[in-house]
């Protein structure tokens, strides 16, 4: 048992040496695939397909930087030193990895960035203070501390985009076959990011081939006041349909959620950041907007607190796999 304890702290030990000399190249590269999306007020939501996409409402969304392709598992290896994914390839976007393993993604890059990390946890923004990643098995008490982890939007750094972020950024697809990997073309794998064509905003894979984490806690739209009350459901937002799912899951403005520990064979994200100066050339922010009778206008989106219908996803997909390995 000593013998082990002190393996997994060298282990830890190398894995901090790896984070801090980070390749400049790397980082540099990384920082060239950011696509600046230009603050706007936009119609979220519809009233034409799920219950919980309604009602269609007016938003208003800051300027933001977004990667240009969910992240790989080259690039998750590079900043965490280890990838679990059940599909391995380093072009491959990375999966199985929980909400809570992608926010620590966020404040590692940020550090070997040389960016204030936007997630804190009990104070602290090292995440090396934080404690083990909880599993799905974990117990509630353990899940429950990592669901206080506070998101700083006043940061530099990374981290995971608001779902209002998401769905301006995804714009809408024209013919599914041509612009992402679904149930029907994808043969039930996940397949090498920016193989499909781009959407309007110049961002790949915004619908389909692994589902993405978003920043928020998942609950019915509500736009009677401007507050963004965090619910009751114990669920975080997941956006874009997968190579697992049906075309209508992969809608832009559909919306399902996983608890946050969940590992998934087809579950990864994409990380955002905040506009500082402006570098990166910005992308052209198109939204059709559905007829005016349908949508009411707010500025801003929250949730409410009530049961959600959603996709009902099977355990052979979401299988924690991760904890196997």
């Amino acid at each position: 048992m000593y013998i082990k304890r002190l393996f997994l702290i060298f282990v830890l030990f190398v894995s901090s040496i790896s984070l801090f000399a980070a390749d400049p190249d790397f980082l540099s590269d990384f920082e060239k695939k950011l696509v600046k999306i230009n603050g706007t007020e936009f119609v979220m939501g519809s009233a034409d397909f799920e219950k919980n996409e309604a009602p269609a409402h007016k938003v208003n969304v800051s300027s933001f930087l977004i990667h240009n392709t969910e992240i790989t598992q080259a690039e998750y290896k590079a900043i965490v030193n280890h990838n679990f994914s059940y599909n391995k390839g380093d072009v491959l976007p990375v999966e199985e990895v929980s909400w809570y393993d992608a926010v620590v993604f966020c404040n590692l890059l940020s550090a070997a960035s040389n960016l204030e990390p936007c997630y804190s946890l009990n104070g602290s923004v090292n995440v090396e203070e934080w404690g083990e990643v909880p599993r799905i098995t974990a117990s509630e008490e353990e899940k429950n501390k990592w669901n206080s982890v506070v998101c700083n939007f006043e940061a530099t750094g990374y981290r995971l985009p608001t779902e209002a972020e998401w769905e301006l950024s995804a714009s809408s697809y024209t013919k599914a076959d041509d612009s992402m990997w679904f149930a029907l073309n994808s043969e039930k794998v996940t397949h090498q990011v920016a193989t499909k064509a781009a959407n309007a905003n110049g961002l790949f894979d915004m619908n389909g081939n692994v589902w993405e984490w978003c920043q928020d806690w998942y609950g019915w739209y509500k736009t009677a006041d401007g507050v963004n009350d965090v619910d009751k459901t114990g669920r975080k937002i997941r956006r874009g349909g997968s190579v697992l799912s049906d075309e209508e899951f992969c809608r832009s403005q559909n919306r399902a959620s996983s608890e946050p520990s969940l590992r998934g064979i087809d579950l990864g994200f994409r990380v955002v950041r905040k506009v500082v100066e402006e570098t990166v050339p910005a992308a052209p922010a198109t939204v059709t907007a559905p007829s005016p009778a349908s949508v009411e206008t707010e500025t801003a989106a929250s949730v409410d607190v009530s049961p959600i219908e959603n996709e009902v996803l099977s355990e052979e997909v979401f299988s924690d796999s991760y904890d196997a390995k």
